[in-house]
Order: C-alpha cells, then sequence, then structure tokens
C-alpha cells in the first residue's frame, strides 16, 4: 500500500511538472510572437 501511494505521489507531482512546463513553453511562444512583432514594427 506504501507504494502504491508513492507511485501516487510521483505520478501527480510529474503530471504537475508537465502541466508547468507545458504553461511556460507556452509563455515563451508568446514572448517569442510579441518581439517578433516589435521587430517587424522597427524594420
Amino acid at each position: 500500500m506504501r507504494e502504491a501511494l508513492a507511485i501516487e505521489a510521483v505520478t501527480a507531482f510529474k503530471f504537475q511538472l508537465e502541466q508547468l512546463l507545458l504553461d511556460e513553453e507556452a509563455k515563451l511562444a508568446h514572448l517569442g510572437d510579441e518581439l517578433d512583432q516589435i521587430e517587424s514594427a522597427l524594420q
């Protein structure tokens, strides 16, 4: 039972990290788009 609980906790933690990574990648993509728009405006 402890092993099952540990596996569940690790799985939940991995899911949280994956979601955090997806959020950060989305923010990075958005910033990249904003940078492209700024660079276009400066040309």
